[in-house]
């Protein structure tokens, strides 16, 4: 397990334990909400580098210098894309549908996952 790979799974399980005692001390749904997000985002960028590890040499190479994997590919990233634009609205109607009507957050929510969906398929 790289070094990196633990922070980020560190920093999920902090979010999600204090997401969970918010919520047993205070039963406060929005902070509650807004700490389990700080997890989950944590958690899918623990998944992105999971999946990306095998291909690519991160951080934590024991057997060479920091000098030496200089110039690795750390990973795919496309710069023409227009998904994470449309990811970012989507997030935006997410949170404004839960504010203002659940209709608009499940079909943010439904949008948000396609948007995932189409911008790890064009990533990898």
């Amino acid at each position: 397990m790289t070094i990196s790979l633990r922070m980020f799974l560190s920093s999920t399980t902090f979010g999600l334990v204090v997401a969970a005692v918010y919520w047993l001390t205070t039963r406060e749904n929005v902070g509650t909400i807004l700490l389990g997000l700080f997890g989950a985002g944590f958690a899918f960028v623990s998944g992105y580098v999971r999946v990306i590890q095998p291909k690519t040499r991160l951080d934590g190479d024991a057997q060479r210098a920091p000098a030496e994997l200089a110039g690795e590919t750390i990973g795919v990233f496309s710069l023409e894309s227009p998904w994470p634009i449309v990811l970012a609205c989507c997030t935006a109607a997410l949170l404004i549908g839960i504010v203002l009507h659940p209709m608009l957050a499940v079909f943010a929510i439904v949008a948000l996952f396609v948007t995932l969906w189409q911008l790890v398929r064009e990533s990898v």
